[in-house]
């Protein structure tokens, strides 16, 4: 059986696939905070329904993205907002600058829980 950090990570690494290629196609402005926001989101969610069981609910995930740091990412989500004024090799490095912080913020999450159990 899988520990509960390994069920997390599991979460943690395709939100960051996924997410880098949503963020990849949002070439509109504002898209890309709207869709990392919500995929980070629901990602604090799933995470912490593994570590706390299935009634652990969407306002506690984002009580806990807070708790890990949300806000000191929001300096790289505004440089990926001014990204989408660079076609292609803008939007190129939007997708590696997303994965990265959506890996950050999982394993901080993940880091969260941890430290609690």
């Amino acid at each position: 059986m899988k520990s509960n950090a390994e069920r997390a990570r599991a979460w943690v690494n395709g939100y960051t696939v996924v997410g880098t290629g949503i963020v990849i196609a949002a070439v509109v402005p504002g898209t890309t905070s709207a869709a990392l926001a919500a995929m980070e989101t629901h990602m604090c969610y799933e995470i912490g329904k593994i570590y706390r069981g299935g009634d652990y609910s969407m306002g506690e995930a984002i009580l806990a993205a807070g708790a890990v740091g949300i806000v000191a990412i929001a300096g790289k989500m505004a440089a990926l907002e001014a990204l989408n004024f660079v076609p292609f090799a803008g939007w190129a490095a939007k997708g590696v600058i997303a994965g990265g912080i959506i890996k950050a913020l999982g394993e901080a999450v993940i880091a969260h829980y941890e430290a609690a159990t």
